[in-house]
């Protein structure tokens, strides 16, 4: 079996964990709430790209990888140096060689799987992944109870999701644009730009036939097989 899937799986797990420890030791300019917040969707967006390598193995996960490395590399940038911060960085750009090097060659797939759900419901699922940390960074000075309550709802709509339950999908068409409109009201018109936009593209992707049918799909509405009698060819009776 070979390794380096596992070794560079294992090595977007522990590059969030670091960057984790960074905010925690050197959060300026977020605010702890909001550093709190952003290392959580950071941790999270990790376990399940790593959760993608090794599973599913879709390009998907190679390009979230990638995006997960560049939002390190910014966090770098904007926050105070410290040793974990560049030590954190140093395994960021490993974790990223291995993702963009010839390590995953023949270990990706390089077509979709049959049962893969398509591109939509995928770009559901990372939007609402995307809007946990996007609360904290939306407003480093301080997390508001209304973008709080944002990202709370993104992780519980993302996890129903996830697991098929329709509900979850109307909530993400309806639901979840109302939630976001006193969070963007009270963000700053760069954050509130982010935060609306994120929003936009989940609530559309939702609304396609793609979506609806990764937690419905069409064999669960199929009638049920017919039953039929044996009939007596004699009298024409079953």
């Amino acid at each position: 079996m070979r390794q380096a899937p596992f070794a560079i799986a294992g090595g977007v797990v522990i590059t969030s964990i670091g960057w984790t420890l960074h905010l925690g030791t050197a959060p300026d300019p977020f605010a702890p709430g909001a550093a709190l917040t952003v290392a959580l969707g950071l941790v999270l967006i990790s376990v399940i790209d790593a959760a993608g390598l090794l599973l599913s193995r879709g390009r998907w996960s190679r390009w979230l990888g990638c995006i997960i490395a560049g939002g390190e590399s910014a966090l770098f940038v904007i926050t105070e140096v410290t040793a974990i911060g560049i030590a954190s960085l140093a395994l960021t750009g490993i974790f990223l060689v291995g993702l963009t090097g010839p390590w995953l060659n023949g270990w990706i797939r390089q077509r979709a799987a049959a049962d893969s759900p398509g591109t939509r419901p995928l770009a559901v699922v990372f939007a609402l992944l995307a809007l946990l940390p996007a609360v904290g960074i939306a407003s480093p000075s301080g997390l508001s109870t209304w973008r709080g309550i944002l990202g709370g709802t993104a992780v519980l709509l993302v996890w129903s999701y996830a697991r098929a339950q329709l509900w979850s999908l109307w909530a993400v068409r309806l639901a979840l644009p109302i939630i976001s409109i006193p969070a963007v009201l009270s963000t700053p018109i760069v954050g509130a730009v982010l935060l609306a936009g994120i929003v936009l593209v989940a609530s559309t992707a939702a609304w396609t036939r793609e979506s609806l049918l990764a937690v419905n799909p069409l064999l669960d509405r199929l009638p049920g097989a017919r039953v039929g009698t044996a009939m007596n060819p004699w009298t024409d009776e079953a």
